[in-house]
């Protein structure tokens, strides 16, 4: 059953909340509505609940007006999950699930049927919830009474779930048990159409995202098309790393830190790194406002995603080869243009040997190296002792030994002072 939503526009106290909203949702899609506060987005979902009325437009349930049906047409299409349900009244689980029955009771004086009985209970039981059908509402934790207001929804046997933030007081377990819950329904074939707030709970469950600011939709697509770090700064004004999550591959957005500075010194560092050791000096010399570049690392390492989500400039190489000739010259290239060069301390074998004469090249040109964790250099060195005896000639000719990121940024401050 599909949803059309056509120039759909609202206005609370003569502002207009929605403007101009097209967005179609096929019939069982996972959709995650989403956006900053104030964006629109919950008046999205009550207008679909039928909550508010528009003030322009139309919404479309299986080509059919939603605002023109009845009450009892509109529970057997969708069924609501609200942020939060009362909890002060006696009534049980199980009388909680039958109140999404009533939809379907045709004759309210002669109550519940056998057939009404079963449903409920096997909402309960797809929902888990069975198990303490006669304890009152009241007396179960936030994720057990979300968990009922599902299966309460469930029974209504709605063709449409809408949810208004699902999680939202939940700790983190009964957050990811909800929402697993909710796409294994999803999976059977329910659409779901869900305010969420968390870009990585979204990005793992929904495979739609519709993304609003100002009352417009801005993006729609998948989690992968909508949730770009361009997207992110230009609507919720804070800078995201986009990876993807190496269990479920699904887009994960890692924040910047708010200390964040662009180059505010206009001090150029090189960066000489690789097997991840180089990815935290490159974020604490951008936090501080350094301008780094790094090199030469192979384009399947950890240090190399850092540099390219960070738009650090990079020398890269193709995996399990020695750095080649053009990637050498081009390393050298940012080694003379920089006022420091770092040797982080990273495995040294015959394909990134050359990073360390990279090092001795800046000494020959009388460039400041710092060198990290020099004393581990024989553990690390599996060119039969040739990187240790590049690192002591480095040593030898006034490189500075540190032992650590905060030795270095100390170190590095200070002489940047002079």
């Amino acid at each position: 059953m599909k949803i059309e939503i056509q120039d759909l526009s609202f206005k609370y106290d003569g502002n207009e909340v929605l403007k101009n909203i097209d967005l179609s949702i096929d019939e069982g899609t996972f959709l995650g509505l989403m956006g900053p506060n104030g964006s629109g987005k919950t008046t999205l979902l009550r207008t679909l609940m039928t909550y508010l009325k528009p003030d322009r437009g139309a919404i479309l349930v299986d080509s059919k007006p939603v605002h023109t049906l009845g009450e009892r047409e509109v529970a057997r299409l969708l069924a609501v999950v609200p942020q939060s349900s009362p909890t002060h009244f006696n009534f049980t689980a199980y009388e909680m699930v039958m109140m999404g029955r009533i939809p379907h009771i045709r004759n309210r004086l002669a109550g519940e049927s056998k057939s009404d009985g079963k449903i409920v209970r096997d909402a309960m039981q797809r929902t888990d919830t069975w198990k303490f059908a006669e304890r009152t509402f009241s007396s179960l934790s936030g994720g057990e009474r979300q968990r009922v207001i599902i299966a309460r929804a469930l029974a209504q046997h709605p063709e449409i779930m809408l949810l208004d933030e699902p999680t939202v007081y939940l700790d983190i377990a009964s957050q990811f048990e909800i929402m697993d819950l909710l796409k294994s329904l999803n999976e059977d074939g329910l659409t779901i159409v869900a305010v969420l707030h968390d870009l990585n709970i979204a990005s793992r469950y929904c495979n739609e995202i519709a993304l609003l600011h100002n009352g417009k939709l801005e993006s729609f697509g998948s989690p992968e098309k909508v949730f770009t770090s361009a997207n992110i700064a230009r609507i919720f004004g804070i800078e995201m790393i986009i990876r993807h999550d190496p269990l479920t591959h699904a887009v994960s957005a890692i924040p910047r830190t708010s200390s964040f500075m662009a180059a505010s010194r206009e001090t150029t560092v090189h960066v000489l790194c690789g097997g991840g050791t180089g990815g935290p000096v490159l974020n604490d010399l951008l936090d501080v406002g350094y301008s780094p570049s790094a090199g030469v690392v192979n384009v399947l390492d950890s240090d190399f995603e850092t540099a390219r989500d960070l738009r650090i400039p990079v020398v890269s190489e193709i995996p399990f080869s020695q750095i080649s000739d053009d990637s050498h010259a081009e390393n050298i290239e940012l080694v003379e243009s920089a006022k420091y060069v770092i040797v982080t301390d990273f495995p040294v074998g015959p394909g990134n040997l050359r990073n360390i004469e990279a090092a001795l090249h800046a000494i020959e040109r009388g460039k400041t190296v710092f060198i990290l964790n020099r004393d581990t250099i024989s553990e690390r060195d599996f060119v039969g002792g040739r990187a240790r005896d590049l690192v002591q000639r480095l040593i030898d000719g006034g490189a500075i030994p540190l032992r650590g990121r905060r030795e270095l940024m100390q170190k590095l401050e200070g002489a940047d002072g002079k």
